[in-house]
């Protein structure tokens, strides 16, 4: 257990998570509170981590206040990561366009907030816009049985414009208040304790995370430990990448030099000694798994896939979308996940099965793999979207798919009478129960739902007159060509050959 000193108890700032659907004004608000603008360089206009960020408010009595907020992504792929962000956090800010109404992420975030029992307050932003409504909001979420002040309940409502700034002000006055009701406290003289957001692997600087302190205080000279990865205090920094001595609770902390990967969600716990450290560690495998064999399945192409991202939370994203592509003839199997650059490691485990395909999700191509000689015999590919990510990979699932000589029915004709045969040369009568069919056509020849073998249909009679084709509902004389003798109550059908 980490060390504990003498209470003393002060009132811990929140910790406030923003969720909703994609495009609803999340990075706008956070832009506007902190005058950045992260939207332009993000890929697809689609914020794909969690990020924290740390803030100054003035409240109404004139005192600094700070507030720090966890930006989730609101686009579908990223389930776990607004969960994660929902469970770290006091407070949660429901945001919602003045123009689009209440969409599914914005229906999955409520279900979300509400099994975290995450206090919340609505925003409904772009109220700037000619074509917002307000009211249609508030009355769509009372479908579901979400009721804000002024509609039945007594859930805060906030009206804003990040465009403009109205109404900003207003939102962070009643996330003060929820956060004064809901008595959040801290006690600094403890070691600090909390959440890690987000971690990821550099190659200069080795493997760093974003820690929230829930309560504590975290210093140089102490460590800091989150499952299997221990960590010094030694390179501290605040959310802006400065370098700091000291950080308590709600303070986003990167901390570098990492052990191994921490999981992006986990509990972090502070030692002020290293030996305390080590034997608080637990055995846990971490930026980058290689899985067990797969199993190959008779009539499934199996295609091996390795998988490296970034961050881990984002890792976690991309495997729920492949998982929710349609795996019938053609499965992807991760056979490796890891964090980083697409390494030389990385091909030797492809090489060992050609068909390996190595997608890489905001990570480059280490320049060693490109000068590799048998690098032309793996697929690797990288994305900065992870739709088209996905939408790539179902293209590769049907190039891959094995494909097979499938038989059409076009026609087919009833025999309702045996008139004669002499060696493959028959005259049959019958009527066409699916046409028209055709002088020319191959047929199967089925009794009692079983094929017997294959035939031409070499010439019809209709009123004793010949005829190249016979339409639906006729009957008729019917010549055929085949090995196999037909009789009445079999089923003539006529075929195509085609490969699917």
């Amino acid at each position: 257990m980490p060390n504990k000193a003498t209470s003393s108890n002060t009132i811990r700032p929140p910790i406030i998570a923003i969720m909703g659907h994609v495009d609803h004004g999340k990075s706008s608000l956070l832009d506007y509170l902190r005058e950045s603008n992260i939207v332009d360089g993000e890929a697809g206009g689609i914020t794909q981590h969690i990020a924290s960020y740390e803030i100054n408010h003035k409240d109404v009595e004139g005192n600094d206040r700070k507030m720090t907020f966890i930006d989730t992504p609101g686009h579908a792929a990223f389930t776990s990561m607004r969960t994660r962000g929902a469970r770290i956090a006091d407070i949660a800010i429901l945001i919602i366009s003045a123009e689009d109404s209440v969409k599914e992420q914005t229906i999955e975030a409520i279900k979300i907030i509400k099994e975290n029992n995450v206090p919340f307050i609505v925003a409904i932003s772009k109220i700037d816009k000619n074509n917002a409504n307000p009211a249609q909001v508030k009355n769509d979420l009372m479908v579901q049985e979400v009721y804000v002040e002024g509609m039945g309940g007594d859930i805060p409502v906030a009206e804003i414009s990040s465009k403009t700034g109205a109404g900003v002000d207003d939102l962070l006055e009643t996330l003060l208040l929820v956060a004064d009701l809901e008595e959040l406290n801290g006690d600094v003289s403890e070691l600090a304790t909390g959440f890690i957001i987000e971690s990821h692997l550099d190659e200069k600087r080795g493997v760093s995370a974003t820690a929230i302190i829930k309560n504590g205080t975290m210093a140089k000279k102490q460590f800091v430990v989150s499952g299997g990865a221990m960590v010094s205090t030694r390179m501290m920094e605040d959310f802006l990448g400065k370098s700091i001595d000291t950080a308590t609770f709600s303070s986003p902390v990167i901390l570098t030099g990492f052990s191994q990967l921490p999981s992006a969600g986990a509990v972090f716990t502070t030692y002020t000694n290293k030996k305390s450290a080590e034997k608080a560690t637990t055995s846990e495998i971490a930026g980058g798994t290689t899985f067990e064999n797969y199993i190959q399945t008779e009539g499934v192409t199996t295609v091996p896939l390795i998988i490296k991202t970034d961050v881990a939370g984002t890792q976690d994203a991309v495997i729920h979308e492949i998982n929710k592509i349609i795996q019938d003839e053609v499965v992807f199997k991760v056979i490796k996940t890891g964090i980083g650059t697409i390494n030389e490691s990385d091909i030797q485990v492809a090489l060992s099965d050609t068909s390996t395909i190595i997608v890489g999700f905001n990570v480059d191509i280490d320049k060693k793999v490109t000068r590799m000689n048998d690098y032309d015999t793996v697929t690797v590919k990288t994305f900065d979207i992870i739709y088209k990510l996905v939408e790539w990979l179902e293209e590769r699932k049907e190039a891959r798919r094995e494909k097979k000589e499938v038989d059409e029915i076009t026609g087919s004709i009833k025999l309702l009478k045996h008139f004669s045969s002499q060696k493959i040369k028959h005259v049959v009568g019958g009527i066409v129960t699916i046409g028209p069919m055709s002088v020319g056509d191959k047929i199967k020849i089925i009794r009692n739902d079983e094929d017997l073998g294959r035939g031409t249909i070499t010439g019809f009679q209709q009123a004793k007159a010949e005829v190249k084709s016979v339409p639906q509902d006729s009957e008729c004389g019917i010549m055929i060509e085949s090995k196999i003798e037909p009789k009445a109550g079999d089923i003539l059908q006529s075929f195509n050959t085609v490969i699917k």
